[in-house]
């Protein structure tokens, strides 16, 4: 198992000297997809611990519900982000980006769900294209009105039949939701990448926090084996990361 850190690619050296396998960079910073003219801004290959995944996909205002929705607009983006992700030597972008799924007041759900399935057969083949996979990342309804559970995510794949789109399990979100692991059973090999950290302040996991045993116990028994990336907040992120490091390693191999 990998275990690395959502941080910017500057902290690259601190995240390799604490000990992560990899980091995980944000799309509209550094892939920069809205931006036509973006040429690679360092060689992946100078990176102390390489950026394997990104998040925040979408900005807001690209939206994929709702009235304003505009198709061409999204391929456009889209065709860009995965070509940039491939370039980078990277293989997964994470499909977060809750104000640009929200579903406006109004606005019929079945439509919106249409419209989000829509989306994932424009970003599937060319994910598949770039060679990446594009993660779906369930939110907790503080943060998104639709796709809140790994179990919801799983029926817009079966949906749209999308190769190239696949699912992302994270711990706080799945704990803020009260979604039970049975829904890893359910995931198997459509898991993809995983996020984790304490649920309560979403901050780094510690001893004596949320027990991850049985969330890293029923990802051993689906056979996943690729990444979990920790994704909070951090008071002194050269202090902090290496001791979470090894408290998830530990936790992993006790599970």
């Amino acid at each position: 198992m990998q275990f690395g850190v959502c941080t910017p690619a500057a902290n690259s050296a601190v995240a390799k000297a604490a000990g992560a396998d990899f980091t995980e960079g944000h799309v509209q910073q550094f892939l920069r997809p809205a931006d036509a003219l973006w040429q690679k801004p360092l060689d992946p290959k100078t990176l102390p611990a390489p950026i394997a995944a990104y998040n925040c996909l979408l900005p807001g205002d690209l939206k994929v519900t709702g009235p304003a929705v505009d198709m061409l607009k999204i391929k456009a983006y889209m065709a860009r982000a995965c070509k940039r992700c491939r370039e980078m030597a990277s293989s997964v972008l994470v499909f977060g980006s809750g104000g640009a799924r929200n579903v406006p007041d109004g606005w019929p759900r079945e439509k919106a769900e249409e419209q989000f399935v829509e989306v994932m057969r424009i970003m599937g083949p060319l994910a598949r294209e770039a060679a990446i996979t594009i993660a779906l990342e369930p939110l907790n309804r503080s943060e998104s009105n639709i796709l809140n559970s790994v179990a919801e995510g799983l029926e817009y794949l079966r949906r749209a039949r999308a190769a190239g789109m696949t699912i992302l399990c994270d711990f706080y979100h799945m704990a803020v939701e009260n979604e039970t692991l049975e829904a890893l059973g359910q995931a198997g090999k459509l898991l993809s990448h995983v996020h984790v950290s304490e649920p309560k302040g979403r901050v780094a996991p510690r001893p004596g926090g949320t027990d991850l045993r049985p969330f890293f116990a029923a990802l051993k028994g689906i056979g996943y084996d690729r990444r979990i990336s920790l994704e909070c907040s951090w008071e002194n992120l050269a202090a902090q990361l290496g001791p979470t490091l090894e408290y998830l390693r530990a936790e992993w191999a006790a599970a």
